[in-house]
């Protein structure tokens, strides 16, 4: 009798012990992904090291094309198909969450405190997270270190890359040549230069845009350089530097490794010109990792337990340290600023940047889309830039009333 109460008590120490141990990972997940090049490689290699941890797990990496990720979750999804971890732009989630076809995501099962609270506000909609972030991408400047090397020795200003606006034209004057994408998006980081907005601190729309026809002034100054070239095409322009015949361009950070590729060490980035006690705007764009509505709950655990993963703070070092243009979302991460100097830059211009939330979105895309035409009114000599401002006003405080409706 002594002999089976000890039994028994044995197998009860044996079961807690079994219950407090840390679920083994298995099972398997389809996963579609939009990277290419080496920002393919290092996605990879993340998966590659959480298998290895995790000896039960099977990832499947399948790429799929940027612009055909979202409407080939919502073909399949409908039909209970697709993956079951999706990687897109935030900005891309707002048709599915509305379709019904992803996850909401329980904040009880990851910290939100870990992440850049503006990623949050793109993943974040009616109150409820629907993705987690992980990585973003800017706009800064980038030029080539080789083609300043050229400067006259009587004027070693021009060896430094221009740090305000009137600087950057100064260069073109002087022959180095300047290229930026003329489109109302591609050039937003210039509105808060000239204290224009959309949003205010709390993110909600408080349109002041009296500033944005003086940008639209100064652009249109910058049209007449013969060495500044405002084009639509940022294939253009990216051809363009990657082959040396532009010193500076207006970039966005997801250029910079394939850049790099072409100009090797002569490839230099810098925060965007400015003005005086102003602050450039970029656009934050930021990816994020999806849950399809259709995964399975095992599935649906694993998946969480990989965003963790390629989130923590040493996931996304190796991120930076392999391609030297990864802004990592989890904040906590640090860096050795002396070692990358490009990582610096691009870490300091997400803190001017500009994050659409998620919550605006259907509100703020078709004043984008008016913007745009606009935009090319004025650059084209057809519409007052002052004229331009006020009718973007109007169209944005209509969209306020809708709402308020």
């Amino acid at each position: 009798m002594l002999l089976a109460i000890l039994l028994t008590a044995c197998h009860q120490v044996s079961v807690e012990q079994q219950s407090n141990q840390p679920r083994q990972l298995q099972g398997q997940l389809l996963i579609w992904h939009p990277f290419q090049g080496d920002l393919a490689t290092i996605f990879l290699n993340g998966l590659q090291k959480f298998q290895q941890l995790n000896p039960s797990v099977v990832l499947i990496a399948e790429y799929v094309p940027q612009n055909e990720i979202s409407s080939r979750l919502i073909a399949q999804a409908k039909n209970g198909l697709g993956a079951s971890l999706i990687i897109d732009y935030a900005r891309q989630m707002l048709e599915m969450i509305e379709a019904e076809y992803i996850q909401l995501i329980n904040e009880g099962t990851i910290d939100l405190s870990t992440y850049f609270a503006p990623t949050l506000t793109q993943v974040r909609y009616q109150g409820q997270i629907y993705g987690v972030p992980l990585n973003s991408q800017i706009r800064v400047l980038c030029y080539n270190q080789a083609k300043i090397k050229q400067a006259s020795s009587s004027d070693q200003t021009l060896s430094q890359p221009p740090t305000r606006l009137e600087e950057l034209i100064e260069r073109s004057q002087k022959g180095y040549s300047v290229g930026l994408v003329s489109a109302f998006e591609d050039t937003f980081w210039g509105m808060g230069i000239f204290r224009a907005q959309f949003f205010d601190s709390q993110g909600l729309i408080k349109p002041q845009l009296e500033g944005w026809a003086k940008w639209l002034e100064w652009l249109k100054q910058a049209n007449t350089q013969p060495n500044f070239i405002l084009t639509r095409s940022r294939d253009i322009l990216h051809k363009a530097f990657a082959q040396g015949k532009l010193t500076y361009y207006i970039c966005n950070s997801s250029e910079i490794a394939d850049l790099k590729n072409n100009l090797k060490d002569n490839l230099r980035v810098a925060p965007l010109p400015t003005e005086p006690e102003r602050r450039a705007t970029p656009i934050l764009y930021t990816r994020v990792m999806i849950l399809n509505r259709s995964a399975s709950p095992d599935e649906t655990h694993l998946a969480l337990e990989l965003t963790k993963f390629m989130t923590n703070p040493e996931q996304q070092i190796q991120g930076i340290v392999q391609s030297q243009s990864f802004i990592p979302t989890n904040q906590s991460v640090k860096i050795n600023e002396d070692l990358f100097p490009t990582e610096k830059v691009l870490l300091e211009q997400a803190k001017t940047s500009v994050a659409i939330p998620l919550d605006e979105l259907n509100r703020i895309m078709p004043v984008f889309e008016e913007g745009e035409r606009l935009y090319q009114r004025v650059l084209a000599g057809n519409l007052d830039s002052s004229e331009a401002a006020k009718q973007l006003s109007e169209i944005v405080n209509q969209q306020i009333e809708q709402k308020e409706e």
